[in-house]
């Protein structure tokens, strides 16, 4: 099977892409909370992982996109294609008052929506501890003499104010640059960190071919062009795996190496199969679609690793998934990351992420060399339907219920 589809389902994966990385986020970070029992080790986890990943992330989204200077109007550029600010579930408006400064606002946050339920200390640790940070990382990418500071924030009073929260950028030439985290070297000497992605040759006529020129504050993924769209789709799943590397070497710091594989592990069990869920809906397929179903989703699914040929193939009821590497290390059993998983044979990840979408799937065989690993799975029409792993429960959510309103 290959990934070919028309317009408006692209325009549906690539949203769901984007997604993939808070939906990572949201299945990681309890698992410290489960290991201590509060939430400052999480707090910390969650900081080492998004100023690890997304001054990486942001170098290669700005090559790819065309994105150049170093003023605030770029640093904008780069929020509106980042995985944290999730379009539609993040409803961020953004103003440019000159090259060193401007402002933006959440109409909507989904992630606020998500942590007020559990009280003042989860939103205080989401929208102080952790955003103070990881903000001037993200806008160091470029220009590390840029501050982000907020007007407002939560917990928000009153309860219902409204926008949700609302902050600054200034540059400052005279003040001391943001320095890289210390994990962002670390990361962004990975071999996913240099998974090629570049813009395609025939960028396409029907939308934005790249995003030089002037910021625009309304801009969305459909004001893209088409060819345009599976580029940047191809760079959020670079994106997520990016962040799933940095969280698990967050994970080491405090727990070591072995207990933060087996997190990242179960963590992958719980969005591999949200995820997939959210892909089969996006695809059109019903319930219990059978082994094409379940191939439809895996030539589509965010969670296998960028770096990779990836090649879907079905016979009756089996159905055969070769990860092939293209970029040497993507596949080193000692990387960190979702792809790390896959070249120890983590089985966990691709079981939940087939069964999400049909019940009745079982993985046969999961077996490889070390540039290779191949996956066979049988969806048994007489087979028990198998239940959600229990990392599933974590995922409830706002962000795992969220529907998207897209345009062409």
């Amino acid at each position: 099977m290959t990934d070919t589809v028309d317009r408006p389902t692209r325009l549906r994966l690539v949203h769901e892409a984007m997604l993939a990385g808070m939906l990572l986020n949201r299945a990681l970070l309890p698992q410290p909370v489960l290991r201590t029992g509060g939430f400052d080790v999480m707090n910390e986890v969650a900081i080492d992982l998004w100023m690890g990943a997304s001054p990486v992330y942001t170098r290669r989204t700005r090559a790819l996109m065309d994105i150049s200077g170093d003023d605030v109007a770029a640093i904008m550029k780069t929020l509106q294609l980042d995985v944290g600010f999730v379009h539609q579930y993040m409803d961020v408006a953004y103003r440019v008052h000159d090259a060193r400064s401007g402002e933006f606002w959440l109409n909507h946050c989904g992630a606020l929506l998500d942590a007020e339920p559990f009280g003042e200390e989860r939103v205080f640790g989401m929208c102080h501890t952790i955003e103070d940070p990881t903000f001037d990382a993200t806008a160091l990418a470029v220009n590390p003499r840029a501050r982000i500071r907020p007007v407002h924030r939560p917990p928000r009073q009153p309860a219902d104010r409204h926008p949700h929260c609302h902050w600054t950028i200034t540059i400052d030439p005279a003040a001391d640059p943001v320095g890289p985290a210390r994990l962002t070297e670390e990361v962004g000497a990975l071999a996913l960190a240099s998974v090629p992605n570049p813009a395609p040759a025939d960028r396409g006529s029907d939308g934005r071919t790249d995003y030089a020129g002037d910021f625009d504050p309304a801009f969305r993924l459909a004001d893209l062009a088409t060819p345009m769209l599976g580029a940047i789709q191809s760079e959020f799943v670079a994106q997520t795996h990016l962040l799933a590397a940095s969280g698990e070497l967050a994970l080491a710091l405090r727990f070591g190496p072995d207990d933060a594989r087996e997190m990242l592990a179960r963590a992958w069990q719980g969005v591999g199969w949200t995820v997939a869920e959210r892909l089969a809906a996006a695809l059109g397929l019903g319930p219990a679609p059978g082994a094409t179903g379940v191939a439809a989703t895996l030539v589509h699914q965010p969670l296998l690793p960028p770096g990779c040929t990836h090649t879907v193939a079905v016979d009756g009821d089996a159905v055969e998934w070769v990860c092939t590497e293209d970029h040497p290390g993507v596949l080193d059993p000692a990387s960190p990351g979702l792809a790390g998983l896959l070249a120890r044979r983590e089985a966990g990840g691709l079981t939940a992420m087939t069964q999400a979408v049909d019940a009745r799937a079982r993985l046969m065989e999961l077996d490889g060399d070390a540039h290779r690993v191949t996956a066979v799975f049988t969806v048994d029409p007489g087979a028990e339907p198998a239940p959600p792993p229990g990392e599933v429960a974590l995922m409830d959510s706002i962000a795992s219920r969220w529907h998207f309103t897209l345009g062409a």
